[in-house]
Order: structure tokens, then sequence, then C-alpha cells
């Protein structure tokens, strides 16, 4: 089995959390086409010892990171997942939009993908939801070009939070599931937000 391939990173802008209850979203936001998505789990180890072995352990799951890249990010995603504030200038025609970065506190969202896998022969498609993180700047950079280019790609960096969207008691990080094609993965993200596309009718 081998990873060959990630797609179609989305943004989904959290509109109500309440503990108890299914998170709703907004419209998704394609952040940009998909270069990796590293995920690192922050897991307790708490060890509790007696007559010189352990006991009992706990190993569960407190929370998580995730390193984002990507080949571009549009404005309207850094808008939607930064917080970055879209400002139009009026007063010397023509008007243009600027953005600016401020102390405000980052939006709450979720986020999807797409990972492509190959098992004998066989791709697998496999999605990702993840219900409810924070996204930060990954810095901004710049160089000369020189003889030879060095491709340089914008990132982000988000925390999980655990969420209670059931009765469970339970705190929820993400849905995994595996299909045999892209749209049936697609499908399935979309329901786990609660969304339906709009109708192409041409």
């Amino acid at each position: 089995m081998a990873y060959i391939g990630m797609r179609t990173p989305k943004f989904w802008p959290i509109t109500t959390r309440t503990d108890g209850s299914a998170i709703t979203y907004g419209t998704p936001v394609v952040i940009g086409p998909a270069v990796s998505a590293n995920v690192t789990f922050d897991t307790a180890d708490n060890p509790d010892y007696g007559d010189d072995i352990i006991i009992d352990n706990d190993k569960g799951v407190n929370g998580y990171s995730i390193a984002l890249e990507t080949n571009d990010i549009s404005k309207e995603a850094r808008a939607a997942c930064l917080g970055w504030e879209a400002k139009q200038n009026t007063s010397t025609p023509p008007a243009v939009t600027h953005y600016e970065v401020t102390d405000a506190e980052p939006p709450e969202g979720g986020l999807s993908y797409i990972r492509v896998k190959m098992f004998k022969g066989t791709r697998k498609y496999e999605a990702f939801f993840f219900h409810a993180l924070q996204f930060s700047d990954g810095g901004e950079n710049a160089s000369t070009k020189q003889k030879q280019i060095t491709w340089n790609h914008p990132t982000m960096n988000a925390t999980g939070i655990g969420v209670y969207i059931d009765s469970s008691g339970k705190a929820k990080y993400f849905n995994w599931m595996e299909f045999d094609s892209e749209s049936a993965a697609t499908t399935w993200i979309n329901s786990q937000a609660g969304y339906t596309p709009p109708q192409n009718n041409g």
C-alpha cells in the first residue's frame, strides 16, 4: 500500500457550535491545490505504577495539530481561515480591495481533504473531515529569482479542537472513511457538514 496523492482541501466555516449537538457549517471554501497535510496527535502518557510495573495508563488523544501546505492560498481562503479583513478603498477610483491582518481571533471551522492510496493496483480514496480547528498563518517569505528556481509553497498551521457533537460524552476530533471513487468521497464529506452543493443546470 502506498499513499500517492492528496486533493481538494476545504475550510468549512462554523456557524453554530453547541455541546451535545451537531455542528452547523457554512459554505465551504477551497483553500488551494493540495501539496501535503501532516497531522500530529497530542496524546496523554500517564502511567500509574504498582509492584514495580505499570498498572494503568492514560493514552487518550488530547488534541492534534495540522501543518497544511498548498500550491496557493486564495484571498478568499485567507479571509475565511485566518480572519483577514477585506477593506475597500473607494476614495481613489478604481475601487481597490485590500486585506488587513489584525489581532482578531481566527474563526473556527472544519477541514476536509481526500487522500489517494494504491494497493495491489487498485486506487482508494480516503476522506477526512476534521470537526473543528483554528488556523494560523505559516509565515510570509520572499526571495529573489536565481538560475535555478526553488518552488516555495504557502503553509498554514491548525490547532484541533475537541468537540462534543452528540450524547456520548466523548470529545470528537475527526471522521474518516474509505471509498472506491473520488466522487463518493466528496459526497460523504458534504454529508458530514450537512451541505448540499448547488445544482449545475448548465
